[in-house]
């Protein structure tokens, strides 16, 4: 019931009168339904989304007439062209990808695009939307037709990277410890020996903050399984470090984390597990960034 309000609205704004100009005069010419009946885009504004935004581009395309009238179904044709887009590779179109319909009494369709993130720097994609043919007339009453086409660009969000990149760099934030346990201020160094990604200093801040109040006398850098394109990492557990506390020497802690390297960013966040005798002492999350 909302959609036919709206359409009525919108017939009522753009269908009562045919705008014809020049340079001196402007020309309303009373619109007779159903011989004047037309379909057009809502709104014609340009829509710019984020690559990665897999929410539904939704793009509403009205049918004017009157519902005495709209009593078979009536289709429209749209193109979408791109000089570097690629429908199923940045882009897909649910439902037909050239044709809406209008089935009887219907005075909205939509076509419905969503992005595809490539997970490549490669450039923002514009594309072309027209309607193009139907067997009403197509855009606003009026010599310029208006609303029969919009522009729709995919923004690229992707920023590559290497792990040589991330060689020698420092990162600082803070862990997710609540209460008095947290939060803590957290310092990790990436770096690449040519072979393997490392990180060192997951958890210390916790593990020598005021609550746990130890001191870090050993420690190896551990090795990091990263995902060259998106980023997501996994730490098998493996060794992290010896501590003292008050002067005695603690059991030895290790250590297994998974989380995401968001280059465009330059922020990462470290899920991590800790363990100390072989088992689970805390879980908390390091968000970090330089």
């Amino acid at each position: 019931m909302k959609k036919i309000f709206k359409s009525f609205i919108y017939i009522a704004v753009v269908a009562f009168f045919a705008i014809s100009c020049d340079e001196n005069d402007t020309v309303f010419t009373p619109l007779s339904f159903p011989d004047d009946a037309f379909v057009a885009l809502e709104d014609a504004s340009p829509i710019t989304v984020l690559e990665s935004n897999t929410t539904p581009i939704e793009i509403t395309v009205n049918y004017a007439n009157t519902l005495a009238n709209a009593t078979t179904a009536v289709t429209v044709d749209f193109t979408i062209s791109s000089d570097t887009a690629i429908e199923g590779v940045h882009y897909t179109v649910v439902g037909s990808s050239n044709k809406l319909t209008f089935a009887a009494g219907e005075l909205n369709a939509k076509i419905i695009i969503i992005p595809i993130d490539n997970l490549m720097e490669d450039g923002n994609k514009v594309l072309n939307i027209a309607l193009t043919n139907s067997s009403v007339s197509v855009g606003l009453p009026g010599p310029d037709s208006f609303n029969k086409s919009i522009v729709v660009t995919l923004t690229d969000d992707d920023c590559a990277f290497t792990f040589a990149d991330l060689d020698g760099i420092a990162w600082i934030g803070t862990d997710n410890a609540s209460g008095t346990q947290g939060p803590n201020p957290t310092k990790i160094t990436t770096s690449f020996d040519g072979t393997n990604l490392l990180m060192n200093g997951i958890a210390f801040g916790w593990l020598t903050s005021g609550y746990w109040d130890e001191v870090v006398v050993d420690s190896e850098p551990v090795i990091v399984i990263m995902d060259p394109v998106t980023g997501v990492f996994t730490i098998a557990e493996q060794y992290l470090a010896d501590t003292t506390w008050n002067g005695g020497p603690q059991p030895t802690y290790s250590i297994s984390a998974n989380g995401q390297y968001f280059s465009c960013l330059n922020k990462m966040t470290v899920n991590y597990t800790l363990y100390q005798g072989g088992a689970v002492l805390r879980q908390y999350t390091e968000t970090i960034e330089f």
